[in-house]
This record gives structure tokens, sequence and C-alpha cells, in this order.
């Protein structure tokens, strides 16, 4: 791994490896029908999450606070429904970061 010493160069390459990450999460979400959280902290302690359902929920789930709900249908239209707006909310958060850079 290389350490990178200019700054702005660090902010872009995080900014777009962290647009990667999440692009794959998302992308492994929708083909795998995956639940996944992501939790990012930047160099200056910014912190950036992913998570489908959300990352609230998987946490809890993965610390045995709350069990995995049951296997229904109106369980899987929600994950349908929370996947495609957790889709475009990234998709227009990407769109807004190229724009910046």
């Amino acid at each position: 791994m290389v350490k990178m010493k200019n700054t702005r160069n660090l902010g872009v390459t995080f900014s777009n490896r962290r647009g990667g990450l999440f692009k794959k999460a998302s992308e492994l979400c929708t083909l795998c029908v995956a639940e996944i959280a992501i939790v990012v902290v930047s160099q200056d302690g910014k912190v950036f999450s992913f998570g489908h359902t959300s990352v609230d929920t998987l946490v809890e789930r993965f610390l045995g606070r709350n069990l995995p709900p049951p296997n229904n249908d109106v369980y899987n239209q929600q994950i349908v429904a929370r996947r495609e707006a957790g889709i475009h909310e990234l998709n227009t958060k990407l769109m807004n970061l190229e724009g910046v850079l």
C-alpha cells in the first residue's frame, strides 16, 4: 500500500474509493438480496456510512439485540422499497460528488 503525502490527493482518492466501495455494496445488495452495513471514518474524522436496510438495524442484529424479522411477502416488499430508495439516494450523492470533483 502506498501512503500519499499530498492531502488534496488523499482526500480525492478517499472520496473516490469510498464511492466505489458504497457502489459495490449497493450492487451486492441488489444482486444477492444481501443486507450490508459499512462505516468509514476519514483521516479528518468525518464518518460516512452505507446500510441496507439501515446501518442501525444491521448493527443491532449483529450485536444480537434484534432477531431477524420473519420471512414474509410484506417484509420482502419493504426490503425492495428500502433498497430502491437507498439506491436512489446513493446515486444522487454520487452525482453530487462527481460534480464537485
